[in-house]
């Protein structure tokens, strides 16, 4: 708990730091310097930076360094903000995913008005346990248009995350992405998944994502532990 605080009080004092000494752009000083500026340790440092980079206040370059973003330019890679992989691994945890079922089904009525289908449509199910550092998660449970992806299958996930396979292997770009998220007690299927007890707390994610011709290619229904998981984004792009 002591961690939590010092991280989020760094976080209050490096926002400030930002938004008063530096510029958009502007390089951000290593985690050792900021470590001995503010006397923390350099995982609290670790901590706070990535809270930062996960609400799209800062970037991260490669080999360059930590940077502030412009938050008024849009330029945000939409997909990466909603990768559960790349969000895990921006907070220092190792992440898996772990596909419990993956099936071709006709579209159920009230799943296919989210996707805007016809009921009966073919879609893709597909049922992931998410992991962090061997600890499960969030459950998800995700509606893909079958006609818009070809030869989908568990071989393609098992080395690709699924934003990622959507781009590079179909083509299929993220544009907007609309998230409703809500608090609630978890039920006897999400808790076994989880290992927790059932009735425990629990943040619901709906997740409807548009592609750049402004076709659903995504509706998700996930479940997460409200005592480990933290959700935040900042969705924008062009």
């Amino acid at each position: 708990m002591r961690l939590i605080s010092l991280s989020a009080d760094l976080v209050k004092k490096l926002e400030e730091y930002i938004t008063k000494e530096l510029r958009p752009n502007d390089k951000i000083p290593s985690e050792r310097a900021l470590s001995k500026q503010y006397q923390v340790s350099r995982n609290t440092v670790r901590i706070a930076l990535n809270q930062l980079f996960l609400r799209g206040d800062i970037y991260r370059s490669p080999g360059k360094g930590t940077f502030v973003a412009d938050r008024m330019s849009g330029r945000t890679d939409v997909a990466s903000s909603i990768s559960f992989t790349k969000q895990m691994g921006a907070m220092n945890l190792n992440p898996k995913s772990r596909i419990e079922e993956l099936k071709q089904i006709a579209v159920p009525e009230k799943i296919a008005k989210h996707l805007r289908l016809d009921p009966g449509a073919p879609v893709f199910v597909l049922v992931r346990l998410r992991i962090a550092n061997d600890e499960p998660m969030m459950f998800e449970r995700t509606y893909l248009p079958a006609d818009l992806l070809p030869g989908f299958s568990k071989k393609l996930l098992g080395t690709t995350p699924l934003y990622d396979l959507l781009d590079k292997h179909y083509g299929i770009h993220i544009a907007t992405v609309d998230e409703t998220f809500f608090a609630d007690l978890m039920g006897d299927e999400y808790a076994k998944a989880l290992n927790v007890a059932t009735g425990s707390a629990c943040l619901k994610i709906r997740r409807t994502t548009f592609t750049d011709s402004d076709r659903i290619i995504e509706y998700t229904k996930s479940v997460a532990r409200a005592d480990r998981f933290i959700y935040q984004v900042h969705h924008a792009n062009h």
